[in-house]
């Protein structure tokens, strides 16, 4: 069955379109503004992958962001439509940008993520840019979540915000844990920058699966309006725990899926792109379904 389509959502759809656009391209210039480079010469003259990369996922960050914004019943006023999606764009570039700093300074704080990806180093814009993606989706589940339009909503949503960030920082933690491990006086920060784009891929799609898992919780706790930071400390708590879930299920299905292959000498050692997707899938995939259990 075909439902119509007002004329005036209609004109509602263009108008988030055309600030979509408008957002993602003015996110363009801002990133080149923040890396101190050209991003004309940077995607046309220079070919650089790794900053065309960075920008593909702040885009589809930033449209994670703003789908957060027209989800539910639009506008009765196109001005206070309008201004509605441009208030979550101005939120979703300045938390992005936080989240970015983070990264930057605290996640991968032995060597700047911005030169690497001025110098051209893939692995490093696979790394950034599935940090921007992970963060669309946590600030979209949290737009989602903090059902408030005043101050204290911002509360729970910056509380909830921050405590994903420390679960991310302690995701790349484990991983350099089990890399140093695996390479007795070895980093896997200086592994990624150094160019092992497997190693990239596999730390992306455990970084995207942890974010997915994160934007489960709202399905088991209850935002509620007389406390704001509780809710946003129980929805921490839980996110932390479906992080392990995911994490737990992932190691598992990797050893069926991926039965008598020694994923360490492939992905650390060989740089194989092919087993490393086939990890990322299966951190994304267990990410997948834990929001589709607790829907």
């Amino acid at each position: 069955m075909l439902y119509q389509i007002e004329p005036w959502m209609l004109v509602v759809l263009t108008i988030n379109m055309l600030v979509a656009v408008a957002s993602i391209a003015s996110f363009r210039y801002l990133l080149g503004l923040l890396a101190g480079v050209n991003t004309t010469d940077e995607l046309s003259k220079k070919d650089n992958y790794a900053f065309g990369t960075v920008f593909a996922g702040g885009a589809i960050a930033l449209g994670l962001v703003l789908s957060a914004a027209v989800k539910g019943d639009a506008d009765a006023s196109y001005i206070q439509e309008v201004i509605n999606i441009l208030t979550y764009a101005f939120a979703g570039v300045v938390l992005l940008k936080i989240g970015a700093q983070i990264n930057e300074f605290v996640i991968f704080h032995k060597f700047s993520l911005k030169n690497e990806i001025h110098n051209e180093n893939k692995a490093i814009g696979i790394v950034q840019a599935a940090n921007f993606v992970a963060l669309g989706i946590i600030i979209n589940a949290i737009m989602g979540w903090v059902d408030a339009e005043d101050w204290t909503g911002l509360t729970a949503a910056a509380t909830a915000f921050f405590s994903t960030q420390v679960v991310l920082l302690a995701v790349t933690r484990a991983r350099a844990f089990i890399y140093s491990r695996r390479h007795p006086g070895e980093f896997l920060q200086l592994a990624l920058k150094g160019g092992n784009q497997a190693l990239a891929i596999r730390y992306a799609g455990h970084l995207l699966g942890s974010a997915l898992a994160f934007s489960a919780a709202g399905s088991m706790v209850e935002y509620i309006h007389a406390t704001p930071f509780m809710s946003a400390v129980w929805w921490s708590a839980v996110s932390v725990c479906l992080s392990f879930v995911t994490t737990f299920f992932s190691f598992i299905a990797r050893k069926a899926i991926l039965h008598k292959i020694d994923v360490v000498e492939e992905v650390d050692n060989q740089q194989n792109t092919g087993i490393a997707l086939v990890e990322a899938a299966i951190f994304i995939v267990i990410g997948l379904l834990i929001i589709s259990v607790l829907a």
